[in-house]
């Protein structure tokens, strides 16, 4: 787990990736740009599943910027690694077995 992230501190882009992928599902806690609330997301990076190609998107992954599948959306979002203050794994929460 990435830990909460302190003032001014920066998520890279690799770490966050990293991370998300070894947990497969995540729940990501991030700072919004617009209203500098703390939202979060539950997102995977894994888009092999029938379900996830079955969605059409339009956002295109940037250096600043990470594309992931948000199931609590049911959309893609585009998330800023800089933005974001916790990666938690969703089994973790869900108390399953990894």
């Amino acid at each position: 787990m990435l830990p909460n992230a302190t003032k001014g501190a920066q998520v890279k882009k690799q770490e966050l990736k990293d991370k998300v992928t070894e947990y497969g599902d995540a729940v990501i806690t991030y700072r919004s740009e617009n209203s500098n609330k703390l939202k979060y997301n539950v997102c995977t990076l894994d888009f092999s599943t029938p379900y996830i190609q079955g969605k059409k998107n339009r956002a295109k992954e940037t250096d600043s910027s990470l594309l992931f599948f948000c199931w609590d959306t049911d959309s893609y979002r585009l998330l800023k690694p800089g933005s974001v203050t916790t990666v938690v794994p969703l089994s973790a929460i869900l108390k399953n077995e990894t």
